[in-house]
């Protein structure tokens, strides 16, 4: 539909609605002033007429009756009258017979009348006494030709207003749409002024000095900004032109230039993960060498004990060899004197040896040194998983094993210092990789006891821990600090975090904790890589390594692992 169209149409349709509104509201207001006008002029002929028959009525004069009667007949409208007495019923009534023979209904409104007749009356009253009264009826047929005509004329008016605007609107849409024209035969010719590049024939003149006119400058303006970007295009096309003629030739030195770069990347990324390597050997043998002092102390004790229990045993076994041997000598007497002789020497040497403390320390002698050996075979188990961190293998294990087996492998450098409490809750199994895992809970634990070792202690004092720890701990040294072990299971996830009461972390260092090579510790006591190495295998477990931290209140570590998936058992 074209914009001349719209434009009649929308005006017009706006002039039809507010016509039609004028029209309902003139047509309402004349009817309704058309029905005041007959109710009031019922109302008042009515009150007329029985002012005029009152005295007539009383003095019960028929013929004055007859004759107002047909007086009233005779003003237009009226088409019927009716007097009536109070005691004596009709006095005389004349007009249409059809309406004297229905039912008298007296009419408020016009909208009440439904055969043609306007029904009304008015009381006869002498003083405060009712006597009778007057009935009267009023054609409707000049109000109801009124009102149609009333209509008529309306209608009449509108349709020609409607007209008048239709024909006003379909001059405003051609004055309009004719420089819009205008502008759609200049946009036309752009289309093809664009593929030849002549913008000459394309520029719109300017007939009107309004909003349209703006319009058209601005396209005018639109038209040169298209003809100044197709010369540049044109000079760009040149250009690019001659660059293709060149870009083979750079393509294959680029090309050559990338794969020499990429060579140099494949040497980088090879050094880079042959470093990475030996960095976490380095990092895991660093581990070890923690561990070596303490795990070789751990397993000298027992070893001691043992060997010093097989010394008292061995001289046990020379006391129940020589007791075999007598009673040896006394079985195979053969002689009186000599089996006297064998047996006072039996019962001396029974006297001289105190065989129940021997019986009684034995079998103590022995229970240590099966608690001692099962010690030692505890720790070689423990550093045989701690060994297998270089292997890809996982299984599904109990967290909780891990924890005790790596305590057991750093005790030694925790229990002169600090308490170790553990909450080891029942949690579901993981799948891990259990000697990567044990070096992250070794370094977790080794890096809390040493927290807790540099708050209340020298340098110098931890240097000569090893020394004296076994002496401290006999003689009931307080510890400095406690660590907090703890598991536990939420949501498909199980949680270790190893709390300590140590010195904390600064808030400027959390963000960098687990960033390689980042370490506060003194020169020569940190490579800077045990927690980086430990989040990154949390991440390669699928888990998260994180921290919070207090100066001088302590640290939190929390290690987060999935829970293992077990297949469902058919039913």
């Amino acid at each position: 539909m074209s914009l001349r169209r719209k434009t009649i149409i929308g005006i017009a349709s706006i002039e039809a609605v507010l016509l039609l509104s004028l029209i309902v509201t003139a047509v309402t207001f004349l009817s309704q002033a058309v029905n005041n006008d007959l109710v009031k002029h019922a109302f008042t002929t009515a009150t007329l007429f029985s002012t005029t028959t009152k005295d007539a009525v009383l003095s019960y004069d028929l013929a004055s009756l007859d004759d107002f009667v047909s007086e009233a007949l005779k003003n237009p409208g009226i088409e019927y009258a009716r007097v009536i007495s109070s005691t004596d019923g009709i006095l005389s009534q004349k007009g249409s017979a059809p309406a004297l023979a229905r039912a008298f209904n007296a009419d408020e409104h016009m909208s009440d009348v439904t055969d043609g007749i306007f029904d009304t009356y008015a009381d006869i009253i002498e003083g405060e006494t009712t006597y009778g009264r007057v009935e009267i009826g009023m054609s409707t047929s000049h109000a109801v030709t009124s009102i149609a005509k009333i209509k008529q004329w309306t209608t009449s008016i509108a349709i020609v207003e409607l007209i008048l605007v239709a024909l006003f609107s379909y001059a405003l849409g051609h004055y309009l749409t004719r420089q819009l024209g205008l502008l759609t035969r200049g946009a036309k010719k752009i289309s093809q002024s664009v593929l030849s590049g002549d913008f000459s024939n394309t520029r719109i003149a300017i007939k009107t000095h309004d909003e349209l006119g703006e319009v058209a400058h601005a396209f005018n303006q639109m038209v040169e900004t298209l003809e100044a970007e197709s010369v540049r295009v044109k000079k760009y096309q040149q250009e690019l032109e001659h660059l293709n003629q060149t870009l083979e030739k750079r393509v294959v030195a680029r090309t050559q230039l990338l794969e020499d770069k990429n060579a140099q990347l494949s040497l980088i990324n090879f050094e880079l993960k042959s470093t990475q390597e030996q960095l976490v050997q380095a990092e895991k043998m660093a581990s070890l060498g923690q561990l070596a002092a303490g795990v070789a102390h751990e397993i000298n004790n027992p070893i001691g004990f043992v060997n010093s229990n097989l010394t008292s045993l061995s001289e046990y076994a020379d006391v129940y060899i020589k007791l075999g041997q007598q009673i040896t000598d006394w079985q195979s007497s053969e002689s009186r004197e000599e089996l006297e002789k064998c047996q006072n020497s039996l019962i001396a040497f029974i006297q001289s040896e105190d065989l129940t403390f021997i019986q009684e320390d034995i079998q103590a002698l022995i229970s240590e040194s099966n608690e001692g050996l099962t010690r030692v075979i505890d720790i070689v188990s423990g550093l045989k998983q701690f060994s297998r961190a270089d292997s890809k293998e996982r299984q599904c294990f109990d967290i909780n094993d891990c924890v005790k087996t790596t305590l057991s492998m750093v005790s030694n450098e925790l229990k002169y210092h600090c308490d170790i409490v553990t909450h080891l809750q029942d949690v579901p199994q993981v799948d891990i990789n259990v000697g990567k895992i044990c070096q992250v809970l070794t370094n977790l634990f080794i890096n809390a006891g040493q927290a807790i070792g540099q708050q209340g202690t020298s340098q110098q004092n931890i240097s000569r821990r090893d020394s004296v720890q076994q002496s401290s701990a006999s003689k009931g040294i307080a510890p400095q600090g406690v660590i907090t072990i703890e598991t536990y299971y939420h949501h498909d996830v199980v949680y270790v975090v190893v709390s300590d009461t140590g010195h904390g972390i600064p808030a400027e260092n959390l963000n960098r904790l687990f960033d390689p090579f980042f370490t506060t510790k003194p020169e020569g006591q940190g490579t800077g890589l045990g927690l980086a190495i430990s989040f990154g295998i949390a991440q390669e477990h699928g888990g998260d390594l994180s921290v919070f931290s207090e100066e001088h209140k302590g640290s939190r570590f929390t290690l987060s692992l999935p829970a293992a998936t077990l297949p469902t058992e058919a039913v």
